[in-house]
């Protein structure tokens, strides 16, 4: 019978006049806003790490793609690179056959 009142207690609410949460209600709901700050912080540190993550990957996409844009741009600035596109272009363009001159200009 004992379990039975104690069991009547705990679901008709008697407990809580009895235990003395009433008595400490201000603390209790101190305690539930600080559970609830606790989770929107931890939301928002979830959520910026996602984001930190999506803008890894972006960044790692986008130096393998100027790394390879530039590997591609210096093969094609090679001399036989640009002789050949000249030619492919129907281009009047000749190399320079004598090497350049050094210009002195006295004072």
């Amino acid at each position: 019978m004992a379990k039975r009142n104690w069991m009547n207690e705990i679901l008709g609410g008697q407990i809580l006049l009895h235990s003395g949460i009433l008595q400490h209600a201000s603390y209790v709901i101190f305690v539930f806003a600080l559970i609830i700050v606790y989770i929107s912080i931890n939301f928002g540190i979830e959520r910026s790490l996602l984001t930190e993550r999506r803008n890894q990957r972006e960044l790692k996409h986008l130096k393998s793609d100027y790394t390879s844009k530039s590997a591609k741009l210096q093969y094609y600035s090679k001399r036989a690179e640009v002789e050949k596109r000249l030619i492919e272009l129907n281009s009047s363009l000749k190399a320079p056959i004598d090497p350049p001159q050094k210009i002195e200009i006295e004072k």
